[in-house]
């Protein structure tokens, strides 16, 4: 029983939880459910499944463990999370300015006019995550996100609160200027944000050849092992991976003690605000 019970959740965990949520952002989309709490309320129970996966089939035993940097994640959940659940509403008070363009091709299919947003989302962050680990001040913002010896859940919203908006901002200004819906926007980055508690999740999951389109933990644990920082840069998909050949998957296994990085920092959530701006 506990054999088929971790087979379950190796291969069905994944695609039986995105697709759910999926299934509910877009009845958020059309109308049928309400933006909020309804957001919020998927993406805290998608996270705290993923947390409790965790404990039943974990990727390593002592990622489980507390490394001094639980306390500290959550602080960084909380705020980021309460960034990404408000994108929504602060792009649309923006567009009371009626400073937009109408290009935002409103006749396609509901369901495409999300993907687009979600293309346009998940390209900008590529582009930013890429920059942040070549540019030295944009690498000090980002190099919160790295400074944990373990992968779990929680690590998918560790990241100072200005490295969070300069990875998203370009893909949002365009976004805002073309006249994108901010109801499709908070969609795609409520359902990210369950995406990216996988992408780090501490849980022993498997997506077979589909690794090769989707950014999930198989392919994403090789950007936070030593030496194999600037490959794999994807949030959602992996294709602009493959198409800058920045893709790289071994089929190893990364070990508990190959990930993070060497550089001296706080453990505390107000001291990793300011270490990025000391010398």
């Amino acid at each position: 029983m506990k054999i088929l019970l971790k087979y379950l959740i190796r291969y069905g965990s994944y695609p039986l939880i995105i697709s759910s949520v999926i299934l509910i952002v877009y009845k958020i989309a059309d109308g049928t459910l309400a933006y909020w709490p309804t957001a919020l309320a998927i993406i805290v129970m998608a996270s705290l499944i993923i947390a409790f996966l965790e404990r039943i089939d974990p990727y390593q035993e002592d990622w489980l463990d507390d490394h001094q940097d639980t306390f500290t994640d959550i602080i960084h959940a909380l705020l980021n999370l309460s960034l990404i659940v408000l994108t929504s509403e602060v792009i649309s008070l923006l567009y009371q300015f009626n400073f937009t363009t109408q290009l935002w091709p409103t006749k396609l299919p509901l369901l495409l006019q999300l993907l687009l947003v979600g293309l346009i989302i998940d390209f900008g962050l590529w582009v930013m995550h890429y920059m942040s680990h070549k540019y030295r001040r944009l690498w000090k913002l980002h190099a919160i996100h790295h400074q944990s010896q373990r992968l779990y859940w929680l690590n998918a919203e560790k990241r100072h609160p200005l490295s969070a908006l300069l990875l998203a901002a370009p893909s949002l200004i365009i976004l805002t200027i073309i006249g994108a819906p901010s109801l499709l926007i908070g969609c795609w980055m409520s359902m990210m944000a369950v995406h990216l508690a996988f992408q780090h999740a501490n849980l022993d999951y498997r997506l077979g050849p589909f690794k090769n389109i989707f950014a999930v933990a198989e392919v994403h644990r090789w950007h936070h092992k030593h030496g194999y920082g600037q490959k794999n840069f994807g949030e959602v998909f992996v294709v602009w991976d493959h198409l800058f050949k920045t893709f790289h998957y071994q089929d190893q296994k990364v070990q508990d003690n190959q990930v993070g990085i060497k550089l001296k920092m706080p453990n505390d959530y107000l001291g990793q605000l300011k270490w990025p701006f000391k010398k």
